[in-house]
């Protein structure tokens, strides 16, 4: 079966179009001022930053959890019902001890719930959910960050370096049947979590555009297997900042993780096992406070 949410609609594209074109006319305005600046509000190397977002959360998800007798069902988000965008708090801490070094410390929330008739025969785990039962499901892949950056080249308006990622996901997956549409009576209920770990490596830059402005763009990727957990994750992320005064600046931003975790069954058969892919998306908008 197909996974459409797995797939960028026109809307999600023309989003980041918009947000390329933004920041692209952006940096050819400020670029002759650039020239002729001496100083600037915004600054590449402040020890402190305290970033504080609301962000639209994309979420596309295929799972499958398996059970003691064998493989469970790839399920989508269109078979639960689970809506493909919410909006959720961001935030993210950054230290830089050093000139060239820097530590981000983040954590981005993404939940989803919701109600749902189904209409195919849906086996999770050791339990099977039957074609027409009313269900309710709650899905939950918050993302946990660190980041280590390291600046290859470290020039005053500009900044290009090396960066890896480590990460967790507090995974967790509840479906319950209800007795009826819109009941409140769980006749049956499942669940299962798990704190998947993730990592990349990559590249980034940093670029000082006129007195006020502020671009900037992370690509990584990795594919790793930790014990009988194999994640395989690529990341991006695009964003522009106005400086408002000297310690504080707005943001709008993109990031995507396209991740795919696989887990082997452990040998005594508990715990979570089966695959989890699906790719967030976030479009943000915040505040940035220096320090």
């Amino acid at each position: 079966m197909t996974d459409n949410l797995s797939r960028p609609t026109h809307c999600r594209v023309s989003w980041l179009v918009g947000l390329i074109v933004f920041f692209g006319l952006a940096a050819f305005a400020a670029a002759p001022a650039a020239a002729q600046e001496q100083s600037s509000l915004g600054r590449l190397y402040d020890q402190w930053q305290i970033d504080l977002s609301g962000a639209v959360v994309i979420m596309g998800t295929t799972i499958r959890v398996d059970g003691s007798e064998g493989e469970g069902t790839d399920v989508n988000s269109d078979d639960l019902g689970l809506p493909g965008e919410r909006l959720m708090p961001r935030a993210s801490v950054r230290w830089r001890p050093g000139h060239r070094h820097e530590l981000e410390l983040g954590y981005q929330f993404a939940r989803r719930s919701s109600e749902r008739t189904l209409e195919r025969e849906v086996v999770f785990a050791d339990s099977t959910y039957d074609v027409g039962l009313d269900t309710k499901s709650k899905f939950r892949t918050d993302q946990a960050f660190l980041t280590y950056r390291y600046a290859i080249q470290a020039k005053e308006r500009t900044q290009l370096g090396a960066g890896i990622g480590v990460g967790i996901l507090p995974f967790k997956f509840e479906i319950d049947a209800l007795a009826s549409a819109n009941s409140d009576s769980v006749t049956r209920s499942a669940s299962k979590s798990l704190i998947g770990p993730t990592a990349s490596i990559g590249v980034y830059g940093r670029f000082l555009l006129g007195e006020r402005w502020y671009l900037e763009t992370d690509l990584r990727y990795i594919g790793i297997k930790i014990d009988r957990i194999k994640p395989s994750v690529v990341e991006g992320n695009l964003a522009g900042r106005y400086f408002l005064s000297d310690k504080l600046a707005a943001e709008l931003g993109y990031g995507i993780s396209a991740i795919r975790i696989t887990v082997d069954p452990k040998e005594d058969g508990t715990g979570f096992s089966g695959k989890i892919k699906y790719p967030l998306q976030n479009l943000r908008l915040g505040v940035v406070l220096t320090l």
